[in-house]
Parts: C-alpha cells; sequence; structure tokens
C-alpha cells in the first residue's frame, strides 16, 4: 500500500510539473507584397510550418485576424519568408505578438527562390503573384544551410507596407524569397521547453514531494 500511495505521489509530480508549463499562444499580423509564410525553429534551423498564406494581399491581414499560433517545444525562432511575384515592390510587414517586427532585431537570408519547387515570377503566371503559392517545409530545410545573412532595408513608403497595421516594413528585390529570423523572446513569446525537459522537470518535482513524505512519516 505504501509503495503504491508513493507511485501515486510520482504521477501527480509529474503531471502537475508537466501541465505547469504550458505553450504561449500569439497572433500574428502579416501582410506581403505578394506572399508569405511563416515557420518555427531554432537559431539553426528551421523546423515546422505554422501558417501557409493563401490571399492575395488584399486580404491577408483580415484572414489572420481569426488566428492564433503556438511555437513546438524546443523552438525559439521565428522565420518569415516573405516571396515576391516579379512586380515593381516586394515587401513584407506587420506584427507578432503585437510587436512590429521593424522595432526589433531581425536578421535577411540571401535569396532562397532558387531551391523553392515551381517558385515563379507573375510574368511567367506563377502563383505568388496571387499570394497562392505554397512554400514547401522540406525546400526551406534544404535552402537554409545555403543562405547568408545579414540586416534588412527598411521601407515606409511602399504600397503594401503603407497599408500594414505598423505602416513600415522591409522590401527586397523584384521576384526573390527570403527568410526573415525573429528571435520569439524579442516579441514576448516564451518557447516551450523540449519534452525530455519536461520529463526531468515531473522526476525532480517527484522526487522532492517523496521526500517530503519520507520526512513526515518519520516524524
Amino acid at each position: 500500500m505504501k509503495k503504491f500511495f508513493q507511485l501515486m505521489v510520482m504521477a501527480t509530480g509529474l503531471f502537475a510539473c508537466g501541465t505547469a508549463v504550458q505553450g504561449q499562444t500569439f497572433s500574428m499580423q502579416i501582410i506581403g507584397d505578394n506572399d508569405f509564410a511563416v515557420f518555427g525553429g531554432t537559431a539553426g534551423g528551421v523546423t515546422s510550418l505554422l501558417y501557409q498564406n493563401n490571399s492575395t494581399w488584399e486580404t491577408q491581414l483580415s484572414d489572420l485576424s481569426t488566428l492564433n499560433f503556438s511555437l513546438n517545444p524546443g523552438e525559439t525562432t521565428f522565420y518569415i519568408l516573405g516571396m515576391g511575384g516579379g512586380g515593381a515592390e516586394e515587401n513584407i510587414s506587420g506584427t507578432i505578438n503585437g510587436v512590429d517586427i521593424t522595432t526589433i532585431p531581425v536578421s535577411m537570408s540571401s535569396d532562397l527562390g532558387s531551391f523553392l519547387t515551381d517558385y515563379e515570377s507573375e510574368n511567367a503566371g506563377g502563383t505568388v503573384e496571387d499570394g497562392t503559392y505554397n512554400a514547401s517545409l522540406p525546400d526551406v530545410q534544404a535552402a537554409f544551410s545555403s543562405l547568408t545573412w545579414g540586416s534588412p532595408t527598411y521601407d515606409n513608403t511602399q504600397t503594401v507596407i503603407t497599408q500594414s497595421p505598423t505602416g513600415q516594413g522591409y522590401s527586397f528585390n523584384t521576384g526573390t524569397a527570403h527568410l526573415f529570423a525573429i528571435d520569439s523572446s524579442s516579441v514576448n513569446v516564451t518557447p516551450l521547453p523540449e519534452p525530455s525537459t519536461l520529463v526531468l522537470a515531473g522526476m525532480g518535482g517527484a522526487v522532492v514531494l517523496l521526500l517530503a513524505l519520507r520526512r513526515r512519516a518519520s516524524l
């Protein structure tokens, strides 16, 4: 009976510690000319697709307005993939968790359009212009090791940028695609720890409870 009670205490500790750490949800208000997608990952790579835009720039903000997101365990970085359709202006702007992306540290990658399957400009009749191109997670992952990183180009004059929630954003060369890397702490998003960390935390809590139980039994 005593052993059963101890096992129950350990299970309670694991459950309490595991459920105490919950993923923080966040919102996005991103607008891009012409298309974009949002990925989660770490400083060393992209690991998941969080959002795939499939709307023209005129409706992108309204389509995002009712959606909430969360990073997967272990992810600490947002990657916004801005994709240009070959027009006169290419840009990305908006907010993550209510934070203007131009007010925090952001790194911009080199062009990865050549890695994206069937990535076409508007002149070739592609779907990037319509905002309906689906960026493949494996394509972006394959491109990552070949990318170089630098500072993005600030802009507050391009047509789509002026329609964003903040009226400012980043522009890039026509017909290209770029990742914009943002650390989750910059937008006040607390990531979930790795599953192994949760287990260790739960075991630690169970040990504390067992020690307390033994001390009480010895009194």
